[in-house]
């Protein structure tokens, strides 16, 4: 009679799970594994009664006795971590403490980030400087005159440690940036999937054991982690962790005085268009006005144009040419005489910054170890208490 109604319960349950539409996620199968592993330890426990085994009924009465301490550890770990935020605000004193480890990662990010923003200005300006070369042409009849120069090129020295600080806050960036996706990860996660199928793998008397690890697991990836994380920021700050920041990027700058006098030459689209024509053409242009006067406007453009084309456009490119060549060489002196000084300029507004960008990835490195060291013996200590593997192969590797 008791079998029968053991085998109709059980029909009963099976049809109702197939019944029922999907769950978001598994937590709602949690119960009726639960419901399924009691009836089959009772009925284990029936048949070791009836056949009079006692090794089997030995067992049946162990199994019940690991279900029930199942059943607490789950009801604990359900209430403390993930249908209450006491535990949450008794540590960190906000509710959501996953969301707390979650904003110290962005705050670190949003550091390198700005730092890395400083490095590109800085190299954007001295590589400006570096590669900026004068040269004049001026043309005497048969000959000419050129002058050219590179006096601030062997700045760009100090671009070999931008490119070195840059590629060290990337590699740091990019572990953060995966450390929060990792976060998030297991925050959708484990409270819907992990950690029902670690319930429901425990309460299994047949895979116990591996369902304490995935408890351990589980557990680590929503507890630990993020607390690794606080913890991390706590040290930070009370070390006063390094802000690497460029305060004045105008030092940066050669302030080559030369060009900036000639700028209104090259911004001007018309003057530049008129000087860049030939002889002839710009004659013709000039002279064009003349051949609007009725009669005598064509004698007048003939007039015209052998004056301005011979005379007066190479008179016009050789005093602006004469012109800009004496800036280019009155700024050479007098960059030849203080050229130290933007040297010193370069190397007193750099050397701060870079040694808090070494400073701030070696600091993030040192974080790293703490976190994945915290999380990871965390899970092992937890997964030996409940009973689990003390040894994750491949995980405990990376400590």
């Amino acid at each position: 009679m008791h079998t029968r109604l053991v085998l109709l319960a059980l029909l009963f349950i099976f049809s109702a799970a197939f019944a029922v539409e999907p769950i978001e996620d598994l937590i709602y199968a949690v119960p009726i594994v639960a419901l399924i592993v009691i009836v089959f330890l009772a009925l284990s426990n029936m048949l070791a009664a009836s056949i009079g085994d006692p090794r089997l009924q030995a067992w049946a009465k162990n199994e019940l006795r690991e279900f029930f301490a199942a059943v607490i550890l789950i009801a604990i770990i359900a209430g403390a971590f993930i249908g209450s935020t006491g535990v949450s605000e008794a540590i960190t004193g906000e509710s959501d403490y996953v969301q707390v480890s979650l904003d110290m990662i962005d705050s670190w990010i949003n550091n390198y980030d700005e730092a890395f923003s400083d490095v590109i200005r800085a190299a954007t300006r001295i590589r400006s400087a570096a590669t900026y070369s004068p040269y004049i042409n001026i043309p005497l009849w048969y000959v000419s005159i050129s002058y050219s120069g590179n006096p601030i090129g062997g700045v760009s020295l100090m671009l070999i440690s931008l490119n070195l600080a840059a590629q060290a806050l990337t590699n740091i960036t990019f572990i953060y940036e995966g450390i929060r996706m990792l976060v998030v990860f297991l925050k959708i996660t484990i409270p819907e999937i992990f950690l029902p199928l670690a319930f429901i793998v425990r309460m299994i008397p047949f895979t116990r054991k591996l369902g304490n690890t995935l408890i351990a697991l589980s557990l680590a990836g929503i507890v630990f982690l993020p607390l690794s994380i606080i913890m991390a920021d706590a040290l930070n700050q009370s070390i006063d962790f390094p802000t690497p920041r460029i305060s004045n990027l105008d030092n940066l700058d050669a302030d080559p005085w030369a060009m900036v006098a000639m700028e209104w030459l090259c911004e001007s689209e018309f003057l530049r268009i008129m000087f860049s024509l030939t002889d002839p053409l710009f004659a013709i242009i000039v002279c064009f006005v003349f051949l609007l006067i009725p009669v005598v406007g064509a004698g007048l453009f003939n007039a015209c144009k052998p004056i301005i084309e011979y005379i007066v456009y190479p008179i016009i490119q050789l005093v602006f040419q004469l012109v800009f060549a004496f800036l280019l060489l009155i700024w050479s002196i007098v960059f030849a005489a203080t050229s130290d000084d933007y040297a010193d300029k370069v190397f007193d507004t750099l050397y701060p910054f870079l040694r808090d960008v070494n400073n701030a990835v070696l600091m993030g490195y040192l974080d790293f170890i703490l976190i994945a060291v915290v999380t990871i013996a965390g899970a092992k200590s937890l997964s030996t208490a409940l009973g689990g593997e003390w040894y994750m192969a491949g995980i405990q590797r990376l400590i």
